[in-house]
């Protein structure tokens, strides 16, 4: 029998199975998360909302939504930015943010 666990990870698939603490989160801030968010679910009230997404050299990606309306977004999240009309519900997982390097946007998209 082992006396040494690994510590949570990305490649441990219980730590984010368990997932469903969640964070309430303000219109106009900027969050970086202890833990990493398997979604966030976004609503806009009062105009066109925004959420900004930042990978791990601080490169943006913004998503607008439209007045009155809601969005779920399901991955990995370490950091993000909610506009001036844009509330968030994240949920997070037990898996730790420094144990998680997001990749670069350019990477993903081919440029």
């Amino acid at each position: 029998m082992s006396q040494n666990w690994p510590k949570p990870g990305v490649g441990h698939v219980g730590e984010y199975q368990v997932s469903g603490h969640i964070l309430p989160v303000a219109a106009s801030k900027t969050v970086n998360l202890k833990f990493v968010a398997s979604s966030i679910t976004a609503t806009a009230q009062g105009g066109t909302g925004t959420v900004t997404f930042y990978d791990s050299v601080d490169q943006t990606g913004t998503l607008s939504i439209k007045d009155g309306s809601s969005v779920r977004l399901t991955g990995k999240f370490i950091k993000f930015a909610t506009g001036t009309s844009t509330t968030a519900v994240v949920e997070l997982t037990n898996i730790p943010a420094s144990s998680y390097v997001p990749p670069r946007f350019g990477i993903l998209s081919g440029s």
